[in-house]
């Protein structure tokens, strides 16, 4: 099984949050029923990912390869990320969904290298953070090819069972009370970044660019340090 997606590495394609000035509120960036998703977790794992973009920006084996992205768009990415993490948790739970621990296991090592370059206090906590992400994609792949077996189809590719796993996402969020941070942007179907946090309407080529889904690499570059990674 290869992870659909590589978590605290894939921000490239994700929507951004406007560079609104919006503080969020208490620790809860969502709920998925009675569980929560913690600020406090997307603010972590968008640390790791802007940390490892910078410095892989400053080495020059790596410098050309890497994409600035705003700190925005990041923490959105590593939102949509807990939040999907949660839901495949909760539906694996409601089925009682098995996964392959072998599978698992070979995933973690090959992240392990990431890992160690995350700071020494941070590495436990990152790596279960990263596990239990992966665990919930690996119980929802699993159960995705084997409905498509049942529909008669044997050899899925990767964007059949793709396909799958969002169907099953899709259903089961239909059943469980999904609550977003309103400052995450979120819109009716809970996907963080796709609706405007914000109450003003962009006039300068600026905001427009704070809030567009693909902004140009130029407008990146000249953000604040604080506000940019990479």
């Amino acid at each position: 099984m290869k992870a659909y997606r590589l978590v605290a590495l894939a921000v490239a394609g994700v929507s951004m949050l406007a560079l609104s000035g919006c503080s969020q509120s208490g620790n809860v960036a969502a709920r998925v029923g009675d569980e929560t998703v913690s600020t406090s977790d997307v603010d972590f794992l968008t640390r790791i990912q802007c940390d490892t973009l910078n410095k892989a920006a400053k080495d020059p084996a790596q410098a050309g390869s890497v994409q600035a992205a705003s700190t925005a768009q990041v923490r959105t990415g590593m939102m949509n990320t807990l939040l999907e993490a949660e839901i495949d948790r909760q539906l694996a739970a409601s089925q009682h969904l098995d996964y392959d621990k072998a599978t698992l296991r070979s995933v973690m090592s090959q992240f392990e290298s990431v890992v160690q370059q995350a700071p020494k206090a941070d590495q436990d906590r990152f790596r279960e953070l990263v596990e239990s992400v992966y665990r919930g994609q690996l119980q929802v792949w699993t159960e995705a090819q084997a409905e498509l077996a049942r529909q008669g189809v044997q050899s899925p590719d990767q964007q059949q069972v793709a396909e799958a796993v969002s169907a099953l996402q899709a259903k089961f969020r239909k059943t469980v009370d999904i609550s977003v941070n309103p400052v995450y942007g979120a819109n009716a179907a809970g996907t963080v970044g796709a609706a405007d946090p914000s109450l003003s309407i962009p006039v300068s080529s600026f905001a427009k660019q704070a809030r567009s889904s693909t902004p140009d690499p130029t407008w990146v570059s000249k953000l604040p340090a604080d506000q940019r990674c990479g």
